[in-house]
């Protein structure tokens, strides 16, 4: 690793000026001037003549600069190949999220970093019980997980809303649950935390999932969306995963009388991992590149760091 006080001495040569190198470094003057004073001290010789006049190296200084530009080489070639040779950095996601809500913001992520990824997509049971396993790093889930054993970070937060195709009967009326239940449901495959959600509404109530007259098991959100528009069927979802279907005007959000409910969308890691710090810094890049006025992205850590 190159000391920092020889990356600043190669940036002061490179600008030939000590407040350039020091706003370039985010150091102040003094700073950078300490880290030139005590290589010289090492050195036992003087690396720079006047700088606060005309610019001018030493023979041990241009010494110096030869070496420490090789050196930096050196480094970054020696980064790039430990990074080269690295594992894959595994990321979970579940269905709703890897389709509808990262892709936008993981793609300059993955393109500007050396890191390498690998992206499992499974749903929020699966992915927690891989990440047990040590198959799965870390992960943006829906639902629960266990915050005793997970250090986590709030992603999003998302009205769960109740849909229906644009022609459906109910389209466009006030209603009550009751009124839902002469039509199909379509329901993701258990362990889905969206499906989590509506059974924990339904725990609350006097109902349960096959008080509909037909409940049908989904294991894809694609799959549902296109059933919801050539039946009268009906699904509960995430409203960014049928946003666009909303904005045309294929479906409709149902008026549904006493039913609001919005729901955490987190990213989690195992708490002491050894690479906790790695996981941190990828949702902080993550996040920068969220650019949506519209959405509301929480930033902050909600776990004890």
């Amino acid at each position: 690793m190159i000391d920092d006080k020889i990356k600043t001495f190669i940036k002061v040569v490179e600008c030939q000026n000590y407040t350039q190198a020091a706003n370039l470094l985010h150091l102040t003057q003094p700073a950078v001037t300490q880290h030139i004073k005590a290589l010289e001290s090492y050195y036992q010789h003087k690396l720079i003549d006047h700088p606060h006049k005309s610019f001018q190296l030493t023979k041990a200084g241009e010494m110096l600069y030869d070496y420490a530009r090789i050196q930096l080489h050196n480094e970054e070639l020696f980064e790039e190949m430990i990074i080269k040779h690295s594992t894959p950095l595994t990321i979970g996601a579940t269905l709703s999220i890897a389709d509808y809500y990262i892709p936008a913001l993981l793609a300059p992520v993955l393109i500007s970093s050396k890191q390498e990824y690998q992206i499992i997509v499974a749903n929020t049971q699966n992915l927690i019980q891989e990440m047990m396993n040590g198959k799965v790093e870390c992960a943006f889930v829906e639902g629960h997980f266990n915050t005793e054993l997970f250090d986590y970070h709030l992603f999003k937060e998302e009205r769960f809303i109740p849909v229906v195709r644009s022609t459906h009967p109910l389209a466009n009326k006030n209603i009550s649950f009751n009124d839902l239940f002469s039509y199909p449901l379509f329901v993701r495959e258990k362990g889905s935390g969206t499906r989590a959600i509506l059974e924990d509404y339904l725990n609350q109530t006097l109902y349960q999932l096959h008080s509909f007259e037909h409940c049908n098991e989904i294991g894809n959100l694609s799959m549902i969306k296109a059933l919801l528009l050539h039946t009268d069927g009906i699904t509960f979802v995430y409203e960014g995963v049928v946003a666009e279907e909303l904005k045309h005007g294929q479906l409709k959000e149902l008026q549904l009388a006493d039913f609001e409910i919005t729901r955490p969308m987190h990213f989690i890691y195992l708490k002491s991992n050894i690479n906790r710090l790695i996981y941190q810094q990828f949702f902080k890049n993550l996040m920068k590149n969220c650019e949506d006025s519209n959405s509301v992205w929480d930033k902050r850590i909600i776990s004890t760091q």
